[in-house]
This record gives C-alpha cells, sequence and structure tokens, in this order.
C-alpha cells in the first residue's frame, strides 16, 4: 500500500493537502480540506436565523403567520373589490343613473337610430304607438318614470308581446333607448293611440 504524501509533498505540481488521520480504506485516502468561507457563514447564519424565527412567530408576533398573511391579502382584495364597485367604470342603473340617461340629449339622439331598428314596428316611428301603447302621452301600462321604464326595456312583457331587450342590446343602447322615450314625452305624433293605463309621467 503506497504511503499518504506528507503535507509539503508535491501532488499535482501544487503541495499536499494533508490527509486526515486514520482515514485512509483501501487505499482511499481522506484529505483535510475546509468548507468554503461562504458556505459555513451561511450554515452559521441560518442557525442564528432558525431560533430567532421561531421566537418572532411563536412568542413575540415579530413575524406574521401564514394566517396573518392570508387574512391581510383577503382584506386588501376585497377593499379592491369595492372601490371598482364604487369608482369603476361598470355600468349604473341605480335611480340617480337611470335619470342621468333620460335627461341626456346626446344619449337621446342616440336612441332615436336604436328606437327605429328595434321598437317603431310595435310603437310607430314617432313613438305614437301601432301594436303597442303610445309611448309620447302621459299614460303608462306599467308605470311612469325613467325607472319604470328600463324595467320594462330590459325585462319586456311577454303577455303583451314586447320582448325583453337586456340580452340583446348592450347597456350604452338600452340607455340611449330610455333617453329617447324621455325625449318624446308631449310630442302628441300624427294619428297617436288612444290614452291606455294609467296617468303618470318622467
Amino acid at each position: 500500500m503506497n504511503a499518504a504524501p506528507d503535507s509539503t509533498s508535491p501532488l499535482r505540481g501544487e503541495a499536499a493537502e494533508p490527509v486526515m488521520a486514520g482515514h485512509t480504506y483501501d487505499g482511499i485516502r481522506e484529505y483535510d480540506n475546509p468548507m468554503p468561507g461562504w458556505w459555513v457563514w451561511s450554515f452559521w447564519a441560518c442557525v442564528v436565523f432558525a431560533p430567532l424565527y421561531m421566537l418572532g412567530v411563536h412568542t413575540f408576533g415579530w413575524i406574521d403567520t401564514y394566517g396573518d398573511d392570508f387574512a391581510e391579502r383577503g382584506a386588501q382584495l376585497e377593499a379592491a373589490r369595492t372601490d371598482y364597485a364604487a369608482n369603476g367604470p361598470s355600468f349604473k342603473t341605480d335611480a340617480g343613473a337611470l335619470a342621468e340617461y333620460a335627461a341626456d340629449p346626446a344619449r337621446a339622439t342616440a336612441g332615436a337610430a336604436v328606437f327605429a331598428t328595434t321598437c317603431a314596428s310595435c310603437h310607430g316611428p314617432e313613438g305614437g304607438g301601432l301594436i303597442g301603447p303610445n309611448l309620447t302621452d302621459d299614460f303608462w301600462l306599467h308605470g311612469a318614470g325613467p325607472e319604470a321604464v328600463w324595467v320594462s326595456i330590459n325585462e319586456g312583457w311577454v303577455d303583451s308581446g314586447m320582448p325583453a331587450w337586456k340580452d340583446m342590446l348592450p347597456d350604452e343602447d338600452r340607455a340611449d333607448l330610455l333617453a329617447f322615450v324621455a325625449s318624446i314625452q308631449g310630442s302628441n305624433p300624427a294619428a297617436a293611440k288612444p290614452p291606455q293605463g294609467d296617468p303618470g309621467s318622467f
């Protein structure tokens, strides 16, 4: 068996590293090579960090637990949803918004084109009524005002042959229709149908 070289004998052109005493097995020698400095420092940093982390989580509350982080992110998500619902671009249909749509001249102008293609066949080209009722007088079969008319546009009246437009027209088009109906109140078109329903107004 070859003897291990001492620490000063040449090994591949360099000074040989010392062999660990008693660590030679079947000619295989184990050298005393130190770990790299960065690895040693990383190891001791982990040793120091571990108890500090455990104390911070379970004893002193310095570090949030998973449950704390989950609850915080949930609260942030709910706040974002609330803010989006209040200020986001979603189409609004509350009473105030419907009143604004009904009073908007630009929407009324746009609604005239929508009315001509979707409503005129039943209500007449000027809203005076054909199969459907007169939309220009102060009498209403299903309630007057922006909210009631909005419901009629959206939900329709199947028994009377009025389709529900909520699944066939975009929100903006239905708002334009509402504005157009409001704009023709009192217009008294020629050959308008006689009053039907109960009195009411926008």
